[in-house]
């Protein structure tokens, strides 16, 4: 009878370890990376290097010339740009392969964010001025000192300040901006967004980038509407057109000349 009940636990507890979700070391893996990036935990740095893995609980820090992009277990992609820092706050992994919950802070600098297999309701983004909530889709951020920038790919997505007020972004290059007491939505038409839309590195040079974290059609949103501008502002995919990106090509083992970012309040981002 004892024998009998030990093995009933015993399946009773596999069963349970199969349904919960559960937390695992190297999350993500750094692909690509430039340099002057290194990762901070426990107050203690590391210089980043291609193939590493990322964590829970570590701050990913870049320089002026760096950059890292990231492909998590769920095949969400995650890009830090120049001047740029970002903590991994929470990866909560199924056991069939997609996340539970994935919570990043973004605390300072240029951003890419393409949500991978997991349900929608398993991301959360936050920045000091900025809670974003995805509805599994692809956008940039660049986060100020005193404001946050996105700027929407594809899906949608619901912007809130720090005040709790929210918007909606609902269309493809639609702009959101999000301060204290204030969040504002940019549609395509509306001609105070071009400039805005010309913040956002990736956007504009797409190869800086690794071809699977490039977003097609982003090039799209440098032009208004009802305006049409020369393809080469828009996109940069031939052998000419990617000489004339900031640091040319990139491959796995990183690039240099990667720009600064200028953050939208007109101040460069930094670290923490």
């Amino acid at each position: 009878m004892m024998m009998k009940n030990l093995i009933q636990a015993c399946l009773v507890f596999g069963l349970v370890a199969l349904a919960a979700p559960a937390f695992a070391a190297n999350e993500g893996t750094a692909v690509g990376v430039n340099p002057e990036a290194s990762v901070r935990i426990n107050a203690t740095n590391r210089v980043l290097i291609a193939g590493d893995g990322i964590s829970v609980g570590e701050t990913l820090l870049t320089g002026p010339q760096g950059q890292v992009q990231i492909i998590f277990a769920d095949d969400t992609h995650l890009v830090v740009g120049p001047n740029s820092a970002l903590l991994i706050e929470t990866y909560l992994m199924r056991n069939d392969g997609t996340a539970e919950k994935l919570a990043v802070n973004a605390l300072a600098g240029s951003f890419r964010f393409v949500t991978g297999h997991s349900p929608k309701s398993a991301y959360q983004v936050k920045t000091p001025t900025a809670a974003i909530a995805v509805r599994g889709t692809a956008f940039d951020v660049i986060v100020g000192a005193t404001d946050t920038h996105v700027m929407l790919y594809n899906g949608a997505l619901q912007l809130c300040g720090p005040g709790g007020d929210c918007t909606q972004l609902n269309a493809r290059c639609d702009v959101g901006i999000a301060s204290a007491g204030l969040t504002q939505i940019f549609e395509q038409a509306d001609p105070e967004r071009l400039p805005l839309a010309f913040a956002f590195l990736y956007a504009r040079f797409p190869t800086l980038l690794l071809g699977e974290f490039r977003v097609t059609g982003a090039g799209q949103c440098l032009q208004n509407a009802a305006q049409e501008q020369p393809e080469s502002l828009i996109d940069f995919s031939s052998p000419d057109e990617q000489n004339a990106a900031p640091g040319g090509t990139q491959g796995t083992g990183g690039q240099q000349g990667v720009p600064g970012v200028q953050g939208p309040s007109g101040q460069t981002g930094g670290h923490i």
